[in-house]
């Protein structure tokens, strides 16, 4: 009977061995971490800001990792796909998502699949930028004022382009709410239709990142009149911001951002944050994304999800106040 019991309890003691055992990967996992390729996936295509991003990220992360970091381009159903793709994949820190405003107003829309606060964990600040607004080089508005003007003149004549759900829609509203106006949204697909209909003056008023602008004003193609920012962007001196035009409730500062699926563990989050963090810092990535419209905006797990929970809250309000005017057009 003693030996039953000496048995037994060897038999718990090794099983509970066992499960100790079993406990033990993730911070093994996490000490060794990375032992095979990391993807960062990009919602958007080539050429995008996320996309730029991610791949001067992931020339400076295999160095310091010492695996490679792979760019996996996933467009679709406005930012929907990838990041599904990321939210149910391994939380283990080999799959990220680089995500932007765009997976913010999917969520407040009610457009997404995926919770951000709940079915992710933040990893790092990638960067910022602002949005631009053109008016065609005929329109006789050299300003925000001259625009206003314009549009009260004639209420209801004037276009822009907008992407339903996007933030050029509801830039739009709030310049229209902020400066009593009634400016036409026009939807669109895609920016490159835009911008063909802006120089043709069918439509008078385009948002757009100011990477995507940079090249319409340096070739003087259409008129940069602001910026989106609480200071002008450091690549574009000579155009003022909404603020100083009248308008501080059009600032709108678009953080870049990657996360992870929810329950990777906090060491390889803090591994991640420590490799992105050293790419930012590299002068020549610096260089490069500042060269695109793409200013430094560094921070960890902590910053993107407060960050995360403030901009779901502003943003929902924005809809709900845009829902009206957006619905009567």
């Amino acid at each position: 009977m003693q030996v039953t019991k000496w048995s037994r309890r060897a038999a718990i003691a090794a099983a509970m061995a066992g499960l100790a055992a079993g406990a033990m990967p993730a911070p093994v996992a996490a000490q060794d971490f990375p032992t095979k390729p990391i993807t960062i996936v990009v919602p958007f295509g080539p050429g995008t800001a996320n996309d730029i991003i991610a791949r001067q990220l992931a020339q400076d992360m295999m160095s310091t990792l010492g695996q490679s970091v792979i760019v996996d381009n996933r467009a679709g159903a406005t930012g929907n796909i990838a990041t599904d793709l990321v939210a149910k994949s391994r939380p283990d820190g080999y799959t990220l998502l680089i995500a932007s405003m765009s997976n913010i107003l999917n969520q407040v829309t009610g457009n997404a699949n995926s919770d951000l606060a709940k079915d992710f964990t933040p990893v790092a600040f990638s960067g910022r930028t602002l949005y631009s607004m053109f008016v065609p080089n005929e329109l006789p508005a050299k300003n925000v004022a001259d625009l206003v003007e314009l549009a009260r003149q004639q209420p209801g004549k004037l276009n822009y382009a907008g992407y339903v759900g996007g933030v050029p829609q509801f830039l739009g509203e709030m310049l229209n709410r902020a400066a009593k106006i009634n400016l036409v949204m026009v939807p669109y697909k895609s920016t490159t239709d835009a911008l063909v209909d802006l120089l043709a003056n069918r439509i008078q008023v385009w948002f757009t990142p100011v990477a995507s602008g940079i090249p319409v004003q340096s070739a003087k193609q259409a008129r940069m009149i602001a910026v989106t920012g609480d200071t002008r962007a450091s690549v574009l001196p000579d155009i003022p911001t909404f603020k100083e035009a009248g308008y501080p409730d059009l600032t709108v500062d678009v953080a870049y951002f990657l996360v992870a699926a929810k329950g990777t563990p906090q060491p390889i989050v803090d591994k991640l944050y420590g490799a992105i963090d050293k790419a930012l810092q590299n002068p020549k990535v610096k260089e490069a994304l500042l060269a695109q419209g793409i200013e430094e905006k560094r921070g960890a797990s902590s910053e993107v999800g407060a960050y995360l929970v403030g901009e779901i809250r502003r943003w929902g309000d924005i809809v709900k106040l845009s829902a009206p005017a957006a619905a009567g057009k």
